[in-house]
């Protein structure tokens, strides 16, 4: 079979790791005199130090930025790509990389993951681990698109203002969120887009929330990837770790980590997010 190489970009929240055949292309964070590179130009501990400040905006990859991964995708010795992209519906990341890919003459599958973060991320890592185990590109791409609606992503944020101010909230679900210390629990719907599935009172029971919808989630599951990841600060995954031991123990895969850049510079600091992908 011919090599088949996986192309994403830094929304899922994923580094490249060519000696894998996962090539990433960044999306960009901007600030008024300068654009830096996802995950390799910025860290999230600097955009959380210049957020509030500055008011960073993102951007999608150019058509051109793509067009350079594959262009080393070609030279790496790989002769098809599946490509997964960040959902559609929140950034021009998809558009571009489509563009790309119709420019070029590798065979490709173009899959929108409806899925951001680690979500996306375990989707691109669970193509990784069957690849081998296909008889064509159509096979492979047919077996993640299956998997889309196994995969969740549950996330919770203190403070809103980020989300609107990225446009990816409208203001009255921010208001909402801002009212009383309610903080919302966030999910995404069946177009990848971000829509609030419960409100509660305080970060600690939103964090309970997440923890008892993810459990009852894969309560039943026999394989299934888990990842958590968090904003600026990193000592509330340690509660989130603990009540979730037997399955993060249990997992085929286990991912933790802060959010890139580019997605906290929509979540905020105050970002915790559980994703997980059923296998079986």
């Amino acid at each position: 079979m011919e090599k088949i190489a996986i192309l994403t970009d830094s929304a899922s929240n994923i580094k490249e790791n060519i000696s894998e055949g996962i090539f990433v292309v960044p999306l960009y964070v901007n600030f008024e005199n300068e654009s830096k590179r996802d995950l390799l130009e910025i860290s999230p501990s600097e955009l959380f130090a210049r957020i509030d400040e500055e008011k960073p905006y993102t951007s999608a990859p150019s058509i051109e930025d793509f067009r350079e991964k594959i262009k080393m995708i070609w030279e790496a010795g790989y002769s098809k790509i599946l490509a997964i992209a960040v959902s559609h519906a929140l950034s021009g990341s998809y558009n571009a990389m489509r563009l790309a890919l119709e420019s070029q003459d590798m065979e490709y599958v173009l899959i929108d993951s409806l899925n951001i973060t680690m979500s996306e991320g375990l989707l691109v890592m669970y193509a990784k681990s069957i690849v081998g185990q296909v008889d064509s590109l159509d096979q492979l791409a047919k077996k993640i698109e299956e998997k889309i609606n196994d995969t969740r992503l549950i996330a919770t944020v203190s403070d809103l203002k980020y989300l609107i101010r990225g446009g990816r909230l409208s203001t009255v679900e921010g208001l909402i969120g801002g009212t009383l210390r309610i903080n919302p629990v966030l999910g995404l719907d069946e177009k990848g887009t971000i829509k609030n599935c419960k409100s509660v009172m305080g970060k600690k029971r939103a964090l309970n929330f997440i923890v008892d919808e993810t459990k009852k989630a894969l309560q039943k599951a026999e394989k299934y990837y888990l990842a958590i990841a968090y904003g600026k600060d990193k000592e509330d995954i340690a509660g989130i770790k603990e009540k979730l031991s037997d399955l993060i123990e249990g997992a085929n895969l286990y991912l933790e980590g802060p959010v890139t850049a580019v997605l906290g510079t929509h979540s905020g600091p105050s970002v915790y997010a559980v994703s997980f992908l059923k296998i079986k």
